[in-house]
């Protein structure tokens, strides 16, 4: 499993935001299939609030199609393989740079593509390591 190259970075802002790395990357078994997220993270402040993180970091505005494809579709997967398992609850996002979404908000098709579809995201400021937003 290749690190995303963002990954540090968010993990810090997290870390910021009273978060802390609870499995790196999280194990999803569905029957005979292994999945992994990227994360899987605590509330310092309530140990049973977690939430598991896919990151992506889209470095590369002309791969931003083929990269949010590939995004959609984990992020999908892993929703489902939760929900089968009975962790329905725990609440899944796709966290990115503020500077990929700023993009993003360029081209609408891209923003609905994840409010149809249900992704929810952290978006992050990666020089200042903070969380800039989240969805709910």
């Amino acid at each position: 499993m290749a690190l995303d190259s963002c990954e540090p970075e968010i993990i810090r802002a997290f870390e910021r935001a009273g978060w802390f790395v609870d499995d790196k990357p999280h194990h999803i078994a569905l029957n005979n299939r292994d999945l992994f997220a990227d994360l899987r993270l605590r509330s310092a402040d309530n140990l049973r609030e977690i939430v598991v993180i896919e990151v992506k970091c889209f470095n590369n505005p002309d791969d931003d199609l083929a990269e949010i494809y590939h995004a959609t579709g984990q992020y999908l997967m892993y929703r489902l393989a939760m929900d089968a398992l009975g962790d329905q609850f725990i609440p899944l996002y796709l966290a990115l740079p503020e500077v990929a979404y700023e993009r993003f908000k360029s081209e609408p098709i891209f923003l609905m593509l994840f409010i149809q579809t249900g992704v929810k995201l952290v978006i992050v400021d990666l020089e200042q390591e903070v969380i800039v937003q989240w969805d709910t």
